[in-house]
């Protein structure tokens, strides 16, 4: 699940990024003092037990009469019909400020508000008056200050205006939410006549904005943020399309389906949040929970718990653990701990900290409950390999338990000793809860792990030849977005979109101790192009990470590493085809060339990331031309691979080693590949039949020739930019 931390962090002396405060702040979205109940039917979550087919993404409640609702945060609001009640609408909230840092929302869907609220018979939306929504006010008066501005006669307030569909705008159960918020409106000409085509337009609303009433009972999804992006033919049978928007509630169901769709769907179920685990989270930090209308704000565990008691869910704790690329824990099957000829169980929890329960994660969803428990440690399957590391993403170490370096957990602290009897599974990871009355305060743990390598088998086309096991690296698990398509559509020729995955991975970058800094980051894919000259420009892709946080080993004799924070947002940058306005890293960062020869007796354009201030820097890039990467866009779509990325294939046999340049370069050198999941699961990489081959000379940019070969020599004076050039 996807994440962005506060910029506020910052780097103690010791050189550890100190991850801000949970900090939360929205407005509960029923009016104050409104009596509801929730029955287990209700629920957010797994419907039945011992693991069903059924996985409920509404939290539904009951209340008698009639219920104001509120907009839980600022956002832009689209209106959607409720399938199964022509009186009643659905309306999905898009935050435009997030309500609580480090939990990134997509969508807020509202489902069952009373449609004479908004609109009349004809569908009209409701004149401003003084006993209209807050919600009708607001856009009313946006509706007029348009017109106003144009300087035309106001016509009538068509709800289509805002989403709802119409005979004029007709829509589609398939079509994504994605493709309504994001949309571009385009200008048809046809007829003599001029059309838009679309006639939508979705304004801001503030936090606590009165939007309108429910009768009888409301249901709440909350859908997390994975990135502005799409994938074309993603296998998941699920979608976030108008068919989820318009239910009266939803459940993901995998009883019709088996194999890799079952676990697809399966791994769906992280993309929600219960409302209750929502509010809960408000306690544990510096948080505040609001009221429209009123100017009361709740802050402790004791009042937040009284105000989500009546949740069936008010004391449940919900844990989801983040493995290898970016899938639930042992989704690829790589946790299993053999004893003979039996399998045992792939994790052991306990709620006292003691006795420890051993289950099997991957055969069930990937969203555990765990129902008022007075504590909570898990242990999880590892290789002890160097590289294992835990980060918690959300939740409440228990720090005299689970010894942690700000909320990373590797080495002695995460690997049991070599002499102990459990060394297939990592030592507690122990957590706390805040308590009302004795009754734990609905939370969320969320982990990110790898515990665990994972192995490849590749066979080899010639039958003399043995098949070959290469072992995922760090860096196979870091670049994909290989194939995704930004939802933040450029206005024009002179922009480009890039794209960025919000969900957190784990990576290593190599220290002067000769240990490793661990850090958790997002990654970002960016096209541009490079003026070669006056008249050739050469089409790149650029992939990079973005700093979340990281903890550093270091010393007063060792030069520390950049805790820059990246901007981690989707977005479009401007291009000119007249000017040399290429792609670089962000400030603080930049590249710098250095040219050599190869073992094979060719030039190489090395690349190495630098920072201005000196440090080391804490970001992994890869840069290839457009055509380089249109070779793995076409190995994908042949293979059909499903959740690709790079796989880099070391030259040598040794991973440890490194070719010398006759001028004295140390360098590594791989033949790039993709990796992914194949239609039944299991992963596979492929290699272009034309290798295209990268090179890196500090473990942190990772080029081809032809990019590095024409990346642009910069000159800095007092750290500012003063000149840029082409070999």
């Amino acid at each position: 699940m996807p994440t962005t931390n506060s910029n506020q962090s910052t780097t103690s002396e010791n050189g550890r990024n100190i991850r801000a405060e949970l900090h939360a702040d929205s407005y509960f979205f029923l009016e104050k003092s409104k009596a509801f109940t929730q029955t287990v039917g209700q629920k957010f979550g797994v419907v039945g037990s011992g693991g069903n087919s059924v996985f409920r993404t509404t939290a539904k409640i009951s209340f008698a009469g009639e219920a104001k609702i509120f907009a839980i945060c600022q956002g832009q609001i689209f209106l959607q019909p409720n399938s199964s009640d022509d009186g009643k609408i659905n309306l999905i909230l898009k935050p435009f400020r997030q309500p609580i840092n480090g939990l990134a929302i997509r969508y807020i869907v509202y489902r069952g508000l009373r449609k004479s609220d908004f609109m009349n018979e004809n569908e009209e939306i409701l004149p401003y008056s003084e006993n209209s929504t807050e919600y009708v006010k607001h856009v009313r008066e946006e509706f007029k200050k348009f017109f106003e501005f144009l300087e035309v006669t106001e016509p009538k307030f068509m709800a289509e205006y805002i989403g709802f569909p119409s005979a004029n705008f007709s829509q589609s159960n398939a079509d994504l939410i994605d493709s309504y918020f994001f949309k571009v409106s385009e200008i048809n000409e046809e007829n003599g006549q001029t059309t838009e085509s679309h006639p939508f337009d979705f304004p801001i609303i503030p936090a606590g904005t009165y939007l309108g009433n429910a009768v009888g009972e409301l249901g709440i999804d909350i859908v997390l943020n994975e990135g502005d992006y799409t994938v074309e033919n993603n296998p998941n049978p699920f979608k976030l399309n108008l068919s989820y928007a318009r239910a009266s509630e939803y459940e993901l169901n995998t009883a019709n389906f088996s194999g890799m769709q079952k676990k697809l769907i399966q791994e769906s179920a992280t993309q929600f949040i219960d409302i209750a685990a929502f509010y809960g989270l408000h306690a544990y930090g510096n948080g505040k929970i609001r009221f429209g209308g009123d100017s009361e704000i709740l802050q402790n565990e004791t009042e937040i718990y009284n105000l989500i008691q009546y949740f069936h869910t008010k004391s449940t704790v919900y844990l989801y653990i983040q493995s290898n690329r970016q899938r639930s824990y042992n989704f690829y099957g790589n946790y299993s701990v053999e004893s003979g000829n039996n399998t045992e169980a792939d994790i052991k929890f306990s709620i006292d900290n003691t006795t420890f329960t051993a289950a099997t994660f991957n055969e069930s969803w990937p969203v555990w409950e765990f129902p008022n428990p007075p504590k909570f440690a898990v242990k999880l399957v590892t290789d002890s390999y160097s590289g294992a590391g835990l980060y918690v993403k959300q939740g409440l170490l228990n720090s005299s338990v689970t010894q942690n370096e700000d909320y990373f957990i590797r080495n002695n602290n995460l690997l049991q000793d070599s002499g102990s009897e459990e060394t297939d599974y990592t030592k507690p990871v122990a957590f706390d809860f805040l308590k009302s009355d004795n009754k734990t305060v609905s939370s969320f743990i969320q982990l990110i792990y790898e515990g665990k390598q994972i192995a490849i088998t590749k066979e080899s086309s010639d039958p003399e030849v043995p098949a070959r096991t290469y072992y995922m690296k760090d860096i196979d698990d870091v670049f994909g977005l290989i194939e995704a398509t930004s939802l933040i559509q450029p206005q024009n020729d002179h922009q480009m979109a890039y794209v960025t995955d919000l969900d957190l991975l784990l990576i290593n970058f190599e220290n002067k101790t000769g240990g490793q800094d661990i850090a958790t980051v997002t990654t970002k894919r960016v096209e541009d192009e490079v003026m070669k000259n006056d008249t050739e420009s050469l089409p790149r892709v650029t992939y990079e990470t973005l700093l979340n946080n990281i903890r550093q080993n270091t010393g007063s004799f060792f030069q520390s590493r950049s805790a820059y924070l990246d901007n981690s947002n989707s977005g479009l940058i401007a291009y000119s085809k007249g000017r040399n306005n290429f792609y670089m890293p962000e400030n603080p960062y930049y590249l710098q060339t250095e040219v050599f020869t190869g073992s094979d007796g060719n030039t190489i354009t090395g690349l190495s990331l630098q920072v201005k201030d000196g440090t080391l820097p804490s970001k992994k890039l890869l840069g290839i031309t457009k055509d380089e990467n249109d070779k793995f866009l076409e190995l994908i779509n042949d293979n059909q691979l499903n959740n690709p990325k790079f796989y880099f294939k070391n030259e040598l046999e040794d991973e440890e080693s490194y070719y010398t340049s006759s001028e004295g370069t140390e360098y590594r050198k791989y033949s790039l590949c993709v990796i992914g999941e194949n239609q039944d699961g299991p992963l596979e990489f492929y290699e272009p039949d034309e290798k295209v081959y990268v090179t890196s000379v500090d473990g942190c940019v990772f080029a081809s020739e032809e990019y590095g070969k024409w990346v642009p020599i910069l000159k800095f004076d007092n750290n500012s930019l003063i000149e840029k050039y082409i070999f």
